[in-house]
């Protein structure tokens, strides 16, 4: 497994840096022969940003004084991975680049969308985003956690017995994304918890606005409020509404 103290220490400063204030956009896996691998939350993506422990596994002609990387999309003209050797300093600087590049990419409006899901998404996860410090660091406390299974535990059982309201295929896409946070509860930040169960609101808002007006509401009833009474920091406009 993966453990910072096999990282060196250049290293571990350079990158930390950059990874920390950028999880709402990537996550790290574990994978052999790498220091970190990156890959984007969106799992549709296969962008990846990896650093190696040992390059000469991956380049013929590495200089051991370098750090081997590899990276997609190579740049903002070729969609296809790169592999290169560089400092530590030159890796950071790659880093950098990469995530801008990433997070235009994912900014960019395009055909490609679900233009309309992504604004009713946008759109509630503003209103239900965690304003604390460490909100896109860290994951729900333990007793937090509790409370989101059992609130997700009761949306998935609100969409299934929503009738014909939703379809089924629409039904099944719902309950599987919402298994799917369950799963990765315990390694997810608070941040990206919210913004997967707004996108799930979104979804439904676009199939059925009569059903998601009605789990919205209750999501203010069931999750947030009990999440504020354990210490959770909403902005003051959804506080507002709770009132």
């Amino acid at each position: 497994m993966n453990n910072k103290k096999d990282v060196p220490l250049n290293l571990l400063k350079a990158i930390e840096e950059v990874a920390q204030k950028n999880l709402d956009l990537i996550k790290v896996k574990l994978e052999d022969n790498t220091n970190y691998s990156f890959l984007e939350n969106d799992d549709t993506s296969k962008n990846f940003f990896k650093i190696f422990v040992n390059g000469a596994k991956r380049i013929g002609n590495f200089d051991p004084k370098n750090l081997a990387y590899e990276h997609k999309p190579a740049n903002d003209t070729r969609v296809t991975a790169i592999l290169s050797q560089g400092s530590f300093e030159d890796i950071k600087t790659k880093f950098e680049a990469w995530i801008k590049l990433i997070r235009e990419i994912h900014e960019t409006p395009s055909i490609y969308d679900d233009n309309f899901t992504k604004y009713y998404s946008d759109y509630y996860f503003n209103e239900f985003q965690i304003f604390e410090e460490d909100a896109n660091i860290f994951p729900f406390a333990p007793h937090q956690q509790i409370i989101i299974e059992k609130y997700l535990l009761s949306l998935s059982e609100a969409i299934n017995n929503s009738g014909e309201s939703i379809d089924d295929i629409s039904k099944s896409e719902l309950v599987a994304e919402i298994s799917e946070i369950k799963r990765l509860l315990t390694v997810t930040t608070k941040n990206q918890v919210m913004k997967k169960i707004t996108t799930i609101f979104g979804k439904l808002f676009k199939v059925s606005k009569p059903i998601a007006q009605e789990i919205i509401k209750e999501a203010g009833k069931q999750l947030v409020k009990k999440l504020i009474e354990l210490g959770i920091n909403y902005g003051p406009t959804l506080l507002e509404n709770l009132k």
